[in-house]
């Protein structure tokens, strides 16, 4: 019997070619036969490679120079500016829609937070069914800051690392659930103790001047965003000496709401201003400093 021209014996092991008898030639142009793969694979071989000293019965697989996945790092220096632009975008946009559909109510709480009278009419108001409004500035607030909390992270390179799209919305949340939380202690307050009413105006309260936060940090923003180097820093403390401004005079109108609570109900006043108030505060100055040292 004529043995299978069309067997590929230079890929069997040794002793499978020895058991099987040589094939006869049969002129056939298209015979496979021993050695020729080898061959060709010596031919085929970069003739830039680096001459070594081989040892005898090194396996052919050994002498294969070893290529991994090739990597491209992109040393880009705009990459993620396309993002930022449009999330500056997005924010402005929503500025200004927010602005001309209730202009009028976004003057009297800015106004309000200096008058103790328009505070009371917003107030009013408030109850009066404009409380969606209220709560779409409010959310603003929320994206706003998140996003100024992002590039000062970024500044500091103390990123999160979700991305500029995860960052922003993963701090947005954080501030989001720290005013949550502030919130549930009072409401849990004004159960516990019969200051539902004044709990209520200081509630309010949070809510206009978080808006307003939000309001005066978003061009603030732009500003760290696009400008020359050298002055960067100086908006991101401009915007932490802003967030800081407003939070005392929030304080300030905390205190007028309570006037009446601090001969009354010293003990009470004072167990929240240290729990809920000063103590955060702390913390959260002592995460920062410790971020940035």
């Amino acid at each position: 019997m004529e043995q299978n021209p069309f067997e590929l014996k230079d890929r069997l092991s040794a002793t499978a070619n020895e058991e099987r008898p040589a094939a006869t030639t049969t002129g056939n142009p298209f015979d496979l036969q021993p050695g020729a793969g080898i061959a060709l694979e010596a031919s085929s071989a970069p003739a830039t490679a680096p001459s070594k000293n081989i040892e005898p019965g090194t396996p052919s697989s050994a002498l294969r120079t070893p290529t991994g996945p090739l990597v491209i790092q992109s040393a880009d220096p705009n990459q993620g500016k396309g993002t930022v632009l449009l999330i500056q975008l997005l924010l402005l946009l929503t500025l200004a829609g927010l602005w001309l559909l209730f202009g009028d109510l976004l003057r009297q709480v800015l106004l309000g937070t200096v008058n103790d009278a328009l505070m009371t009419q917003v107030y009013t108001r408030r109850s009066g069914g404009e409380l969606g409004a209220l709560w779409a500035c409010y959310v603003f607030s929320f994206l706003s800051m998140g996003f100024f909390l992002y590039l000062l992270t970024s500044y500091f390179e103390r990123s999160i690392g979700f991305g500029i799209w995860g960052s922003w919305l993963t701090y947005s949340l954080v501030i989001a659930a720290i005013l949550g939380l502030k919130n549930f202690v009072l409401v849990l307050f004004a159960r516990l103790f019969p200051l539902r009413k004044e709990i209520s105006r200081y509630m309010f309260t949070l809510m206009v001047f978080s808006i307003l936060a939000g309001l005066f940090i978003s061009p603030l923003n732009l500003l760290v965003s696009y400008a020359p180097e050298e002055w960067r820093s100086t908006f991101i403390y401009a915007g932490i000496g802003l967030l800081a401004l407003v939070y005392t005079l929030h304080l300030f109108r905390g205190l007028l709401i309570a006037n009446k609570l601090v001969t009354s109900r010293p003990v009470h006043l004072l167990l929240y201003i240290c729990a809920v108030e000063t103590a955060p505060i702390f913390m959260l100055y002592r995460f920062v400093s410790d971020s940035i040292a």
